[in-house]
């Protein structure tokens, strides 16, 4: 399938009036806002709480000033975390204005989509623009606040394209602005989001293109013009050489400042996620393993790009052992494809060598041949993965839906306009329905459970909102799965302690509470960590509640809850040496001790208390009892 048609078969592009073209840009708006239509009316989910409504760098002018030294940042995307600063100063809480912000970017990069293909002469790119604003696939960049770094990664990469291919516009006057226009939207797409890291290899792909398709076009005007004079093609002057003289290699010496940039934002991304990985164990085996993964997943991306089925937020596990001889055969297949194309590139292949390579090169930095932190799920891929690399692949479905629909034939033309109206619509239905989906984690999690059982992210975020509701009894079962198919991470553990002591099953979530602990000591980038304090004092809490328990009806304090009081006094105090300002720990510990009799120890955790939280009734009650003893 090819791009373009040959020069010899050329359809001449149709000439859009204004009316035409505004009904045209009208078509796309419409279609976005219908499709997301559910999430105006959609909550925040899954990382939205982390990044937005918990994040603390949010509230204040210094917070913006950490968002770009990235100092307690996971990642560093600081002109997202910008734009959800602002958005939080203006929208709070409510996330109907996030969503609308999302939706309008969206817009702007499907019509950049058309406008990007145009200039690259491909046809069908207002119908593949249409497709990029409505793909299911996509759903998860627009719906899903937190990726608001895709929508704005995408929206500055494309105004990058676009600005670079003008530099060979004769119309433009300035092009050392254009060109700096170009360098600095890649620098905003990579503040943004530095999976873009790719585009410089874009950018010479596309150049190589239009260098080819110009080139072309004027052998072949040319061509003709010799014939009418009686030249003939292989006499005097070759036809090549007749296009004139051309600039060589400029496009590659203008890319070197985007590869420096992509360089420099690469290797501040490792040192970032190695940063926030930490000493989690984080399994992308080994290279031979990596690059059959790499290849497969590659293909997934390609098979859901044309067949969008059972969609999910998390995906089923990746093996990551050694390959085996048939997990070879996708890497090998990619391989003798892009060669094929390559070699027959001069013979109607160059459109389709240009598309998968495009495709291939913008998923590489996110196919699981370094280790990041979006593979510590299991899964290698996820749909906002893809959605940087989905455009040129639509693009060579468009190009042969126009050659389909360029065949003389009525009938050709009557089923491929029918059949795209289907897809169309299909894709419009099904994208409408994962963005009621999205809607909040009501809706969100039981799809995903409902699909891949073994989501543990899925069953840890059902846990934490079951715990919240006080329906214990299911978050005790979501935190157990999420324990058994992720039992290294220690707050799976500790989620499921908690709601074992609300079921007042306090044994089995003591044994839980210890074995967060022992996962959290194991390693010394955590074991001192604010999380270590509140397992301690959720530890401390169950020992003196069990303690109390074998207290009610013994005549004095047995030997086990005094070894049980003595304990919970000790977790109360390490969880203080590692966070002291926990208002919480002081008045438990306070009144612990002021129970055991132990006043003089208990009134400075009380006093404590009240100076953190003035009036804080259970601290203020005791302390004026031990006071009113005293007098």
């Amino acid at each position: 399938m090819k791009l373009r048609a040959e020069p010899h078969a050329r359809v001449t592009p149709a000439k859009f009036t204004l009316w035409q073209h505004t009904a045209l840009i009208a078509a796309i708006i419409i279609a976005v806002v219908v499709v997301y239509l559910p999430v105006l009316r959609g909550d925040f989910v899954w990382d939205d709480f982390l990044l937005i409504t918990g994040n603390p760098l949010l509230q204040n002018f210094s917070g913006l000033l950490e968002i770009w030294s990235g100092g307690r940042t996971a990642d560093y995307f600081p002109l997202t975390n910008t734009v959800f600063w602002i958005e939080h100063h203006l929208f709070g809480v409510n996330a109907n204005g996030y969503h609308a912000v999302d939706i309008l970017l969206q817009i702007a990069n499907a019509l950049l989509v058309w406008r990007l293909l145009k200039r690259l002469n491909i046809p069908g790119a207002w119908l593949a623009g249409l497709i990029f604003g409505i793909h299911p696939v996509h759903v998860a960049s627009v719906a899903w606040i937190s990726e608001l770094k895709n929508l704005l990664a995408m929206f500055f990469a494309l105004l990058s394209v676009l600005c670079f291919l003008k530099l060979d516009d004769k119309r433009v006057r300035n092009s050392a602005i254009t060109y700096a226009a170009s360098l600095v939207f890649f620098g905003l797409a990579l503040l943004s989001k530095t999976q873009v890291v790719f585009l410089p290899f874009v950018l010479l792909l596309c150049a190589w293109w239009r260098d080819k398709e110009r080139s072309g076009n004027m052998t072949n005007a040319n061509l003709g013009r010799d014939v009418k004079l009686g030249v003939p093609p292989s006499g005097g002057q070759s036809a090549t050489r007749a296009v004139g003289p051309r600039k060589r290699g400029t496009p590659s010496v203008r890319t070197v400042p985007f590869f420096l940039l992509a360089i420099v934002f690469g290797l501040v991304t490792l040192w970032f996620q190695n940063r926030g990985i930490g000493e989690e164990e984080i399994v992308i085996g080994s290279l031979p393993r990596r690059f059959a993964n790499a290849a497969m997943a590659i293909w997934w991306y390609a098979a859901h790009l044309f067949a969008p089925v059972r969609l999910m937020a998390i995906y089923p596990n990746w093996r990551f052992d050694s390959p085996r001889g048939l997990e070879r055969l996708p890497l090998i297949a990619l391989i003798g494809i892009l060669a094929g194309l390559w070699h027959w590139r001069n013979r109607g292949t160059r459109g389709a060598f240009f598309a998968i390579a495009c495709f291939v090169v913008a998923l590489l930095p996110s196919v699981g041949l370094v280790r990041m932190a979006y593979v510590r799920s299991g899964t290698l891929v996820a749909d906002h993965l893809q959605y940087f690399a989905d455009v040129p692949l639509l693009a060579l479905f468009c190009a042969g839906v126009v050659y389909a629909w360029n065949q003389r034939q009525r009938a050709a033309k009557i089923a491929t306009a029918t059949i795209v109206t289907l897809l169309v619509a299909a894709m419009g239905t099904y994208a409408f329905g994962r963005a009621e989906v999205y809607c909040n984690e009501e809706t969100l999690w039981p799809d995903n459970l409902s699909k891949n059982p073994d989501a543990w992210q899925a069953h840890i975020m059902m846990a934490q909102r079951r715990f919240k509701q006080e329906r214990y009894a299911e978050a005790a079962y979501h935190a157990g799965r999420a324990a058994e198919l992720k039992p290294e991470l220690a707050d799976i553990h500790n989620q499921l302690g908690l709601a074992y002591c609300r079921l007042e099953r306090f044994e089995e979530g003591i044994a839980e509470y210890r074995k967060a602990l022992q996962l959290k000591e194991a390693k010394p980038s955590t074991a001192r960590s604010a999380g270590v304090a509140k397992i301690r004092a959720n530890l401390a809490n169950a020992l003196a509640i069990t303690a109390n328990h074998l207290s009610e009806s013994a005549p004095t304090i047995p030997e086990e809850a005094m070894r049980r009081y003595d304990e919970a006094i000790r977790q109360y105090e390490e969880a203080l040496e590692i966070d002291p300002q926990q208002p919480a720990i002081h008045r438990n510990l306070g009144m612990l001790l002021a129970q055991l009799g132990r006043y003089d120890e208990a009134i400075p955790h009380l006093r404590a208390t009240l100076q953190m939280v003035p009036n804080e009734p259970a601290a203020r009650e005791t302390l004026d009892a031990i006071e009113a003893s005293r007098r």
